[in-house]
């Protein structure tokens, strides 16, 4: 799994590479199910917001053989999500809560990941019996859980209730913000409540595999991921996107652990917690993943909009086709030394150089140089007739 680096600081350091799909002819695959749109479309005409690239996805679901990951090309996910590395302990209490502790309605089964800013857990939901996942804010720069009671408490309440403040708004911000979405690439949210002196939201719990460990899967088999499948992929993440930004959202945090795909191959967008409402809110609060984000994300009053996502993506894009990270965003506009995927003689060898020349124009490191619009991106893949 990528760690999970995003902070308020930048962080320099690249995401620790994995290994590059090997050159080789591409095997036979089983052919994928044709994907079955949602009903009535991509197009809610109920939560519909402007959706600039509508009309080309509707076009390519119908012409292209957009199909979604196989079962057979995903290793088996098991009934849970796998356990996460443990988090380290407050010299206090341990940061998690201990399995079995139960939280309005909602009992833990274990932690399944965790940042600076808060822990996700696995948990069972008693009434519905169904499985959830419940995301707790937890900023441990300022706060530790107390032993026994589980509250969380401020390490100094006088310096640290400006940013416990901080974060309880921008946490409830943030499943505000997911409790307005509606599409079938995005995980819904479905409660939110108060307790042990925090808050927490409730999500839908996506049993699937991280598009990282899905790559990873593919390498260590050296069969690369079918393009019928890749592009099935792309469009539907491009869908999503279109979706948000048609709302004026930006998610700012595109990278592979942040997709998943299900059993049924479909890829799904989680961890909205760097996205913002609005393009112009976006000055003061600097969110970067390192190979992921675009320079403008770590800079003050960085000129962003729909070209910063369309970068994530394609950074994305580039890591689960070759393993590799791209070099600091910065560091690419001074000196790009990250090599085209259109003239990757391995890639040409199994995806058509159009697909490949889109994914090269969404990671160029100045902003005007790549796609200024999901429907810009759209169009380009529209004409490749793959």
């Amino acid at each position: 799994m990528i760690p999970d680096t995003r902070s308020i600081i930048p962080d320099s350091s690249p995401v620790a590479p994995r290994p590059m799909v090997p050159p080789c002819p591409t095997p036979s695959a089983p052919d994928a199910p044709a994907f079955p749109p949602p009903p009535g479309g991509f197009r809610n005409p109920t939560t519909m917001h402007s959706r600039p690239a509508g009309d080309f996805m509707e076009h390519i679901l119908a012409v292209a053989r957009a199909e979604p990951v196989s079962a057979s090309q995903i290793a088996d996910i098991g009934e849970e999500v796998a356990e996460a590395e443990p988090i380290p302990e407050c010299h206090i209490a341990p940061r998690e809560l201990p399995a079995g502790t139960l939280l309005h309605g909602y009992r833990v089964q274990r932690c399944i990941g965790g940042g600076g800013f808060g822990v996700t857990y696995l948990a069972q939901e008693s009434l519905l019996n169904r499985t959830v996942v419940i995301k707790e804010s937890f900023p441990d720069s300022i706060c530790y859980r107390e032993e026994g009671s589980l509250d969380v408490r401020m390490h100094d309440p006088e310096s640290g209730q400006d940013g416990y403040n901080w974060a309880m708004s921008n946490f409830l911000r943030e499943v505000r913000l997911l409790a307005t979405l509606d599409h079938p690439c995005i995980a819904k949210v479905y409660s939110y409540f108060e307790e042990h002196n925090t808050a927490y939201y409730v999500v839908e719990f996506i049993n699937g595999v991280s598009l990282d460990k899905l790559a990873a899967q593919h390498a260590e088999k050296g069969i690369p991921i079918p393009q019928s499948s890749l592009f099935g992929l792309i469009v539907r993440l491009l869908d999503a996107l279109d979706y948000l930004h048609g709302r004026k959202l930006l998610h700012r945090d595109i990278k592979p652990d942040n997709i998943l795909i299900t059993r049924a191959g479909l890829p799904v967008i989680i961890d909205f917690g760097a996205a913002r409402e609005a393009y112009g809110d976006l000055s003061n609060n600097i969110v970067e993943t390192p190979g992921f984000s675009p320079a403008e994300q770590s800079t003050p009053n960085g000129n962003m909009g729909p070209w910063t996502d369309i970068y994530a993506l394609g950074a994305t894009l580039y890591y689960t086709l070759t393993g590799t990270c791209l070099p600091p965003a910065k560091q690419r506009q001074i000196y790009d030394t990250a090599d085209p995927l259109s003239t990757n003689t391995s890639l040409l060898s199994t995806y058509h150089p159009a697909l490949l020349a889109s994914i090269d124009r969404a990671i160029s490191p100045l902003p005007e140089h790549r796609y200024q619009t999901i429907a810009d991106w759209m169009r380009d893949l529209a004409s490749t007739h793959l």
